[in-house]
């Protein structure tokens, strides 16, 4: 009996012991379970948290691609228009620059007066250029010089001449002859300054006139006539008076000494015209030579007519055309007396 109470005593305390050892297992495992399921759910929200992350920056590197992106096409279509307009500036700056040179091109050889004569105005050595055609860049043009030592010579008829004519080309400012139409082997060029044109040779032009002309020099604007300077007789004191005016007009002491005479020739009107004092030059010089040429220059300081003589030789195979001074004649209106001044 007792070992049955005792037994059955053992086997009760198993079964307890069984039971709290069976309540602790199932506790430990609920505990388990519980902590896993904790675990699984953080990691789950991390998971979800780190793919959130991942989203979101995703999301803002690629919003920062697109952004990147429409800057770049903004500063790529920037620089296409800044260098389409740079194309058509520098195009337009390139017509602008060429159509200004072709007209500046054009201004410089249409818009430089050449004018129509230039003299170069010495006395002794008067010259003119005669522009007689411009046409685009090229001129015709001839020139007329003259020498004589002094006025005594230009009295006495020792007067030289020669000419140059021909074609220049034109370049900016300055006609570079191209043809030599007188075929005396001088060319020139002309270097033009507006107020002025200055005359260069260009070969040797001992051969376009007489003896001690020359072409060239400073030549101002327009047609200065050449003055009756050499006519200008000596006063006395070594200076030289100017030439009257007045044909019949005489000195005072002509006028003290032909009183009588004079008032008879009023009376009369019997003083010789100027054709009829180239009339009394011809008689008087009763020459049998070819084209000679009488040439009424006006009047002295005391009134009387003065002729001067030469003659016209054409153009042959060793000279141009030019006049050959044959001599200059005093007449007096009065008394129809001629007098050679190369013999005064």
């Amino acid at each position: 009996m007792k070992k049955e109470l005792s037994g059955l005593l053992v086997l009760l305390l198993f079964c307890v012991g069984g039971l709290t050892g069976c309540g602790l297992l199932v506790e430990k495992e609920t505990n388990t379970s519980s902590q896993q399921t904790i675990e699984e759910e953080k990691k789950e929200k991390e998971a979800a948290s780190e793919q959130s992350n991942e989203a979101v920056k995703k999301k803002e590197d690629q919003s920062n691609v697109n952004k990147e992106s429409e800057e770049a096409k903004k500063a790529s279509k920037k620089d296409k228009d800044s260098q389409s307009q740079e194309n058509k500036g520098e195009k337009g700056s390139e017509n602008g620059d060429s159509s200004a040179s072709l007209q500046d091109t054009k201004a410089g050889v249409s818009q430089l007066d050449w004018g129509s004569a230039w003299t170069r105005d010495i006395n002794t050595d008067w010259a003119v250029i005669e522009i007689t055609e411009q046409k685009d860049d090229t001129i015709k043009f001839n020139i007329n010089s003259i020498h004589t030592d002094n006025a005594e010579a230009a009295r006495g008829g020792y007067i030289n001449a020669g000419d140059v004519k021909g074609t220049a080309k034109v370049s900016g400012n300055v006609a570079t002859q191209t043809t030599d139409e007188m075929d005396n082997g001088c060319m020139v060029k002309m270097i033009n300054h507006q107020s002025y044109i200055q005359v260069e040779p260009i070969t040797d032009c001992s051969g376009g006139g007489g003896l001690g002309v020359y072409f060239e020099g400073k030549y101002k604007k327009g047609d200065i006539p050449a003055t009756d300077w050499w006519k200008k007789e000596s006063s006395g004191n070594g200076e030289t008076g100017e030439p009257k005016e007045e044909p019949n007009q005489t000195t005072e002491k002509e006028q003290s000494t032909d009183d009588a005479e004079d008032a008879t020739l009023e009376d009369t009107q019997t003083s010789l015209t100027r054709e009829q004092a180239i009339q009394r030059v011809k008689e008087y010089l009763n020459l049998s030579l070819e084209n000679m040429r009488y040439v009424d220059e006006g009047d002295t300081a005391t009134g009387k007519y003065l002729i001067r003589v030469y003659q016209y030789q054409e153009a042959t195979a060793d000279s141009t055309e030019h006049e050959a001074p044959y001599g200059y004649f005093i007449v007096d209106p009065r008394t129809g007396e001629v007098t050679d001044v190369n013999n005064d």
